[in-house]
């Protein structure tokens, strides 16, 4: 019963209308950011938030629904598996830094700072976009704990989980956890990182073989963590993902360079799509502004996807 009425709840939306969902970050670990922007865009009419699998994440997420009173909006959980890029975080090596700060103007989330000579990283802060790549940095990969996600997705009654596996491993046997262990409904983000046409589609049909059905989502990521500007060149990869997987049936949300084009662009060229989630873009439109000001930036972000 649980597991329908889940069910029922996300995908009886999803063919209503075409939904905004905010991507907060699976590296994004600042529970003080990840409030600011709930609140900002929960108070701008956003349908679903992505959070990551942690509680302090999640906790500071349902702080900011309650307090503006949306506690009806869609929560996903996002999971990472290793080797995906949104798992990764920049490690500094000290002895190859020259304290020449580069890396810390290039970060989009000013997660890096100079001290003492040295660059360090603010983890918490830091998505593994690799804008800030050097001779002295390198990246480590942060697989979730699936048994964690699992947890946390029932304690928080979570709308639906999303797991990140394009990786050169194969996601199958996080798939068959997530579908045994899980009554909510499964978003798989896909890119092209690792996957030609043919392995796209093989991955879907034996997901749809799994479940026996093809309701769930497919969050089509054109290039991830790459949306730091409005143009139609910035989202063009997620519509073109979209283009690949819409025959299979399954619920698509774009994601990935998203930003207010990406729907008029999909919808310009004739595309099934159920919505769009924009994270970097997002956050840059609301960056320092008053609070008024960030949620009228936020919800004319919100309504592009109408």
């Amino acid at each position: 019963m649980l597991k329908q009425v889940q069910q029922d709840r996300i995908f009886d939306l999803f063919e209503k209308k075409k939904i905004f969902k905010l991507v907060l970050g699976l590296g994004n670990r600042s529970c003080e950011e990840i409030y600011e922007l709930s609140r900002i865009y929960a108070a701008a009419g956003c349908d679903m938030f992505d959070v990551n699998a942690s509680e302090s994440a999640i906790e500071a997420l349902k702080r900011a629904l309650k307090e503006t009173g949306r506690e009806d909006a869609l929560i996903c959980i996002s999971i990472g598996l290793e080797g995906d890029i949104h798992t990764k975080k920049a490690v500094v090596n000290e002895k190859k830094c020259c304290g020449c700060a580069k890396c810390a103007k290039k970060c989009p989330r000013d997660a890096i700072f100079i001290e003492n000579g040295k660059a360090h990283v603010l983890a918490e802060r830091c998505i593994g976009c690799g804008k800030c790549k050097c001779s002295a940095i390198s990246y480590v990969s942060e697989e979730s704990s699936l048994p964690e996600a699992v947890r946390l997705a029932k304690k928080y009654n979570a709308d639906c989980v999303e797991l990140h596996v394009s990786t050169k491993k194969s996601p199958k046997s996080a798939i068959e956890f997530i579908l045994k262990n899980l009554d909510c409904p499964l978003s798989l983000c896909l890119d092209r990182r690792f996957y030609s046409n043919e392995k796209l589609a093989k991955l879907i049909k034996k997901v749809k073989k799994l479940k026996g059905d093809s309701n769930f989502i497919i969050q089509a990521d054109g290039v991830p963590m790459s949306g730091g500007d409005d143009s139609l060149n910035s989202t063009l990869q997620a519509v073109a993902m979209a283009h690949l997987v819409q025959d299979f049936g399954t619920y698509i949300l774009l994601s990935g360079g998203t930003n207010s084009k990406t729907a008029k662009l999909a919808n310009d060229c004739g595309l099934r799509f159920n919505g769009v989630g924009v994270g970097s873009y997002a956050r840059k439109i609301v960056k320092n502004l008053p609070f008024d000001e960030a949620v009228r930036a936020a919800k004319e972000l919100v309504s592009s996807v109408f």
